[in-house]
């Protein structure tokens, strides 16, 4: 395949052409360009050695059928097959999005624990979303997603082996990566797609890779075979309760080591529970994405604003801040259906258990011992305190927490201020 060069153009099979402007970066598959679309910056993957009729046929029904959600760099052009090879064109990357791969090694840092709470959940309902569609992801790694460390906004990319479920895009991915069952010569499915998912979500928290401790210290040289080894017929998870064989190594696994604990323990039970044996060797008994979503956004309900150093702290074990180490309140909550958010001064709340906040927890300007409810989102609430008195809080306005006051936010999220014991 001949390569690309700044000014060459390139046919669409909608009609018109892009011009290649310069190179951005390349992979194993191919090598990804700048170019104009009709005045606008787009990019264009274009493969290195043309995959087959199959795989083009798919990138056709793929580009047709349109991205599963907003998440997605989705193809949106097919080009015709010339100059020895073909490819597909997608909206670019903004800046303020970096690889996963920087957050791994450090080199990006997630603004707050609500930002990486929020990457994770879009990273789960972009593969609930795909999966509603019909398709299998195949090859989900660390390569695949872009990350808003300010936010946690995430853009899903590589998406051109995405394929029907039950059908194979021929390209194998990588084993760190890849189901166990995959890895002995399975063929990709939504099943495999969510044991990728539960490896990334692990290595988003935890920064480590759950099959990767005292065993693949060990050994000697990563082969093909030690690979199919320690990813597939003999993984362990590094904290395997009952097989402790492959623990974490002091010096080597610190992010892991450290953050461990931190974490709230439903967390943790639940990656005991996912790379379990059972669950290695069962593939259709893996947690499904929207579960993962509401186990998510119950951690966040325990996240709160430490009221004396300002950080960020969970409080579902323990109501000492994990940075100044002083005990916070967290007896004034707010409960909607069977959650019981916590309520501190400067605590985001999500009603719709969405990525965007609909209330904040301000102080009382008079009496900094009082909170208040403050409206974010576009919708009135109603109010009924416990003599039965109604307000309507307008959206910017502000309501006490005060215990036995019940909201009405919408037709589906009503709750109610109550005080508890600290624990």
């Amino acid at each position: 395949m001949a390569e690309l060069k700044k000014g060459d153009k390139v046919s669409l099979t909608s009609g018109g052409y892009v011009t290649i402007d310069k190179e951005l970066g390349r992979g194993g598959q191919g090598i990804v360009y700048l170019v104009d679309l009709n005045g606008e910056k787009k990019a264009l993957k274009w493969y290195l050695n043309a995959p087959d009729d199959k795989f083009y046929k798919n990138l056709e029904h793929n580009i047709m059928s349109g991205a599963p959600s907003a998440a997605f760099l989705w193809p949106e052009y097919l080009t015709r097959k010339e100059k020895g090879s073909y490819g597909y064109v997608m909206k670019l990357r903004p800046q303020n999005y970096f690889e996963f791969g920087n957050f791994l090694l450090a080199k990006k840092s997630f603004r707050s624990y609500t930002a990486m709470l929020a990457a994770a959940m879009k990273i789960c309902n972009g593969f609930m979303m795909l999966h509603r569609c019909g398709y299998s992801y195949q090859d989900l790694n660390d390569g695949n997603f872009f990350i808003d460390p300010n936010t946690g906004d995430v853009l899903i990319c590589d998406n051109d082996n995405v394929m029907p479920q039950g059908e194979k895009a021929g390209i194998m991915g990588k084993a760190r990566y890849m189901a166990p069952e995959i890895v002995a010569g399975g063929i990709p499915d939504k099943y495999s797609d969510r044991f990728s998912l539960s490896v990334i979500l692990f290595m988003l928290f935890y920064a480590n890779h759950p099959f990767e401790g005292a065993k693949v210290v060990a050994c000697p040289c990563m082969t093909e075979t030690f690979e199919k080894k320690f990813y597939g017929t003999e993984a362990v998870f590094i904290y395997d309760p009952a097989d402790k064989s492959n623990l974490p190594v002091r010096g080597i696994h610190q992010n892991v080591i450290r953050r461990w604990p931190a974490f709230p323990a439903k967390l943790r039970e639940t990656f005991v529970q996912e790379f379990s044996q059972e669950k290695l060797k069962n593939p259709n008994t893996r947690m499904i994405e929207s579960l993962w979503e509401k186990l998510i956004a119950g951690i966040r309900d325990s996240l709160v604003r430490c009221p004396h150093c300002g950080e960020e702290t969970f409080t579902e074990e323990s109501q000492k801040c994990m940075d100044c180490g002083k005990d916070i309140d967290t007896s004034r909550r707010l409960k909607i259906g069977s959650r019981s958010v916590n309520l501190t001064k400067g605590t985001k709340v999500y009603i719709d258990n969405d990525n965007i906040p609909d209330a904040e927890v301000v102080a009382h300007p008079n009496d900094s011992t009082k909170l208040l409810l403050k409206n974010m989102s576009n919708s009135n609430w109603t109010a009924e305190t416990p003599s039965g008195k109604i307000k309507v809080v307008e959206p910017n306005n502000m309501m006490p927490v005060n215990p036995g006051i019940k909201i009405t936010f919408s037709n589906t999220h009503k709750g109610e201020f109550i005080q508890e014991t600290n624990n």
